[in-house]
C-alpha cells in the first residue's frame, strides 16, 4: 500500500479535468493511483500513464426527458462508486474526493474509511456550494456541511479565502487546512485575441456569477456607443427562475447576445476563446480559485473579473484583467467593460501572454501533484 492514493470523483466531462489532470500529475510522480469515475469525456483525456489503474463507474444521463431515467442512472453512479471505494479499504492508505458526491453520501463514506484508520483527503471547491438539490432547510444544510468538513482527515481548498471561510463559519482546525490551487488547463491551440469586441461568460449560469447584471451591463454599455457583444457559453437549470430571466434575455437580443447555452464540448471551447477578447466573471459570494479564470489566463485571455476568492491569487500569479469593483452592481460591471476597452487589444495581447506564461509554470500539474503527495 506505499504511496497507493484512491482518486474518487463523480465529474466526466472536460470542464473538470482537475480530476484526470491531478491523477496524470501524481502517477509522473511517483505514487500508484486508482481512479474511480465515470469514463470521461472526450475519452483522450483519460490519465494514460502505467501507474494508473482506472476502475469506471457508470455515468449519469444528463439533459435525459426521463426525470426517472435520469434518477436511475444517479443512483446507480452513487451506488458504482461507493462500493468500487470500500474495496479499495485493504489496498489503500490514502482516499482523495475531489468533485465528491453530496454531503448525505460523503459524510458515512469518510466515517467507514476513517474507522478503518485511512486518510481522507477532500478537495473542497467552493465552501458553500451552489446547489443544495437534496436539502432545503438552512440549519440542516450547515449541519451536513460542518459534519462532511469534521469527517475528513484533510481538507484541501483551492484559495487561502476559502482557507479562512472555513476557519471562520466552519469552526475547523487551521492545522487541518492546506490551500493547493487549481492546475492549468491549456489548450494546445492557442488563439489572438480578434479585433471585434466580444466578451465571454463561460460556465454554469448560477446567480453568484451576476449573469443578469453582465447582460444588463453590456446592453447600456451598446446603448452609450460601445459596440460590444456578450457570448454566453454553459449549462443552466432550466427549473430555475433565475436562469430562465437569463436566458429569456440572451435570445431576445440577438444583435447584443450570442447564445451558445448548453453542453460545450472540449473541441469547441477553443473556437469560443478565439472569437473573444476576454473572459468575465463578475462573482459576488465567491471564494474559490475559479477554474474559468485559470482557463481564461492559461490560453492568453484576459479578464474583466471581480478579484475574489483565489481569483485575486490569479492575478498576483499574472492574470491580466481589469477589476470589476465590489459590490457587483450593474454599474460596476459596465464601468469595468468601459475601461477593458481604453486599452488597445494589442496590449492586452502581450499582457495575456505573459501572463500565461507564468501561470502556466506556477499551476504545472505535476508541481500541484507534489503539493498533494506532502500532505
Amino acid at each position: 500500500m506505499t504511496n497507493r492514493i484512491c482518486v474518487v470523483s463523480r465529474i466526466w466531462f472536460y470542464a473538470i479535468w482537475s480530476a484526470a489532470d491531478l491523477v496524470e500529475g501524481l502517477a509522473k510522480c511517483g505514487a500508484s493511483v486508482v481512479y474511480i469515475a465515470p469514463p470521461l469525456r472526450p475519452a483522450f483525456r483519460e490519465p494514460a500513464h502505467p501507474n494508473v489503474v482506472r476502475i469506471n463507474v457508470p455515468r449519469e444521463l444528463i439533459d435525459c426527458p426521463s426525470k426517472f431515467r435520469s434518477m436511475a442512472s444517479k443512483v446507480q453512479r452513487i451506488m458504482g462508486t461507493f462500493f468500487a471505494t470500500m474495496l479499495q479499504i485493504f489496498r489503500t492508505k490514502t482516499f482523495l474526493f475531489t468533485f465528491a458526491e453530496h454531503q448525505i453520501i460523503n459524510i458515512p463514506t469518510f466515517l467507514i474509511l476513517r474507522l478503518f484508520g485511512k486518510k481522507v483527503v477532500l478537495i473542497v471547491h467552493d465552501v458553500i456550494p451552489h446547489n443544495f438539490a437534496l436539502v432545503h432547510r438552512k440549519r440542516l444544510k450547515r449541519f451536513l456541511l460542518h459534519s462532511q468538513y469534521r469527517a475528513a482527515s484533510v481538507i484541501v481548498t483551492l484559495s487561502e479565502a476559502g482557507r479562512q471561510r472555513l476557519i471562520s463559519e466552519f469552526q475547523i482546525r487551521a492545522s487541518k487546512i492546506h490551500v493547493i490551487p487549481h492546475g492549468a488547463v491549456g489548450f494546445d491551440r492557442q488563439s489572438k485575441i480578434p479585433s471585434e469586441r466580444v466578451l465571454l461568460a463561460f460556465g454554469s449560469i448560477r446567480e453568484n456569477k451576476n449573469i443578469l447584471k453582465v447582460l444588463e451591463a453590456v446592453k447600456m454599455a451598446r446603448l452609450s456607443g460601445l459596440d460590444v457583444k456578450l457570448l454566453v457559453a454553459g449549462g443552466y437549470d432550466g427549473s430555475n427562475p433565475y436562469c430562465q430571466a437569463c436566458v429569456t434575455m440572451i435570445r431576445e437580443d440577438a444583435s447584443a447576445f450570442i447564445d451558445k447555452i448548453g453542453f460545450v464540448e472540449e473541441a469547441d471551447v477553443p473556437n469560443l476563446i478565439a472569437q473573444t477578447n476576454a473572459f468575465i466573471l463578475a462573482y459576488s459570494d465567491f471564494d474559490s480559485q475559479s477554474g474559468v479564470a485559470v482557463l481564461a489566463g492559461v490560453n492568453s485571455r484576459p479578464v474583466i473579473a471581480s478579484f475574489a476568492g483565489g481569483v485575486r491569487d490569479l492575478q498576483a500569479l499574472g492574470l491580466a484583467g481589469v477589476e470589476i469593483k465590489q459590490p457587483v452592481t450593474t454599474a460596476t460591471i459596465l464601468s469595468a467593460i468601459q475601461e477593458f476597452y481604453k486599452t488597445p487589444l494589442d496590449q492586452w495581447q502581450a499582457a495575456a501572454e505573459t501572463g500565461r506564461s507564468q501561470l502556466s509554470e506556477h499551476l504545472d500539474w505535476t508541481s500541484v501533484a507534489r503539493s498533494y503527495l506532502r500532505l
